[in-house]
């Protein structure tokens, strides 16, 4: 047994896209074979953050981003506090990336800008403020409108491809009705979708392991991963064989990571434009941690890594930053 206390956290509320339970007890389980003592910690507001700090584990494995400081009131309308800010104060070791790349993620259009600072391919695009709505651009249709701040495919569905301004102002306006949420508009991107997992090695390279991601086509013929699609499960993964193309994929995906200041691991999300270019769409810092998700298939159909191994990787990254 290593002699290392390892905490990992997740949370009962479903609105703060904290990791699901069955991830929280996989992982325990996996752990607990290597190290000494593993726990979890359940932290819906700052009294389970301040006792999750009082445990003083060597390392935490994040399973949520933020805490609520008045649950009573919305997601939107609570202050929030970040886990991974609060445990840097604290001087705990924690996995993925600090506050600062965590921040960049979450906020979809800093993210894109930073990528294409950075001399990264990414499509062209426009924001509409909830406070401010904005309806012109000089952008070409098709055009893809989803919220600027939410996860899990949140906002999306066969009114996100849009082909004429009605449907532009359309979308834009439900957004920002019912998602609460600024509008990011791009240019959309009529190729294939892929994800990228980007894994830091011992030797301080990055690992990418792309997969292609097929969802079923909507009634408008268009495919991609809409809110439906990622709720009834029917997308499909498959191994990215084209060595030309994984190629592209990889040299994107890790160009990113690094742009976006991140550590650790992560998923990079990307689509092809028309002309079979990678493109960047968005990326995932946390990116869940279950034995069929996205990540697990990417170690597994890449480099035949197992659950196990990959969650043993990711914990072993954190530990690294460990002061004894």
């Amino acid at each position: 047994m290593i002699d290392s206390y390892i905490e990992i956290v997740g949370s009962s509320k479903a609105r703060l896209n904290a990791m699901a339970r069955d991830s929280r007890e996989s992982i325990h389980a996996v752990l607990s074979k290597q190290y000494a003592k593993v726990g979890i910690t359940i932290v819906d507001d700052m009294a389970g953050l301040k006792a999750l700090v009082a445990k003083k584990p060597d390392l935490v494995i994040l399973g949520m981003k933020l805490v609520l400081l008045d649950p009573t009131k919305s997601y939107d309308d609570s202050p929030k506090v970040w886990l991974s800010e609060y445990l840097d104060q604290h001087g705990i070791a924690y996995t993925g990336s600090d506050t600062a790349a965590l921040t960049v993620e979450f906020d979809k259009p800093v993210a894109k800008q930073m990528v294409m600072d950075a001399s990264l391919q990414s499509s062209a695009y426009f924001i509409s403020s909830i406070k401010q709505p904005v309806f012109d651009h000089s952008l070409e249709f098709p055009l893809f409108v989803k919220p600027t701040n939410r996860g899990d495919s949140k906002g999306i569905d066969e009114m996100s491809v849009v082909y004429t301004q009605d449907e532009l102002e359309a979308k834009i306006t439900a957004i920002h009705k019912e998602c609460g949420s600024d509008a990011l508009i791009e240019e959309y991107l009529t190729g294939r979708e892929f994800s990228v997992a980007v894994v830091k090695q011992s030797d301080a390279s990055l690992l990418a392991m792309p997969i292609e991601i097929t969802a079923p086509a909507d009634t408008k013929g268009n495919s991609f991963l809409s809110e439906a699609v990622k709720d009834a499960d029917s997308e499909r993964v498959l191994a990215v064989n084209d060595d030309v193309l994984k190629a592209k994929l990889n040299d994107l995906a890790t160009g990113v990571f690094e742009a976006l200041g991140s550590r650790d691991y992560g998923r990079i999300d990307m689509r092809l434009d028309g002309l079979g270019t990678p493109s960047f769409i968005e990326a995932n810092l946390m990116p869940g941690l279950s034995n069929h998700g996205y990540l697990s298939r990417c170690f597994a159909i890449n480099e035949d890594i197992s659950y196990e191994g990959m969650i043993l990787s990711i914990a072993n990254l954190g530990l690294q930053r460990v002061t004894k």
